[in-house]
């Protein structure tokens, strides 16, 4: 089972207990709650590994638009796709730890493919937007701003 993202509303927490009281209204992510929490007391001991954050936006129209155009004219730039590009961009940004990726099924390696940025949040548009950047500098190409 892979990474798996919710929010959920903090009703109460003791710091002289270290309990942490979290609801969730939403029934899919109760169901998805269930089913990690089951996995884990069977095969982990009842232990569970959380990354915690607050809760982002959704990306923005204006920053997904902006990567995109920055997609489209980096591909231009070295004869590719946008798609490409943000495929490429993506998979770095996998190797780097900043994105996220699902096991290609029925894969004996354990290759990743990276998940789709339009769930993306504004933290996460940005870390691409970044990654972008990066591999165009490194290949001589400095975007317009």
């Amino acid at each position: 089972m892979g990474k798996k993202k919710a929010i959920l509303k903090i009703e109460s927490y003791s710091t002289k207990d270290g309990i942490l009281l979290l609801s969730v209204s939403d029934f899919g992510v109760r169901t998805m709650l269930k089913d990690l929490i089951e996995l884990c007391q069977q095969k982990y001991g009842a232990y569970i590994q959380l990354e915690l954050s607050p809760p982002y936006r959704k990306r923005t129209l204006p920053q997904n638009s902006r990567y995109w155009a920055k997609c489209t004219e980096y591909g231009l730039y070295c004869g590719m796709t946008k798609d490409e590009v943000s495929e490429g961009v993506k998979f770095r940004a996998m190797e780097e730890g900043l994105w996220r990726g699902k096991e290609v099924p029925f894969s004996k390696t354990g290759a990743k493919i990276p998940d789709s940025s339009a769930t993306a949040d504004t933290r996460e548009m940005a870390i691409l937007d970044e990654v972008l950047n990066r591999i165009a500098a490194e290949d001589g190409y400095v975007f317009e701003e």
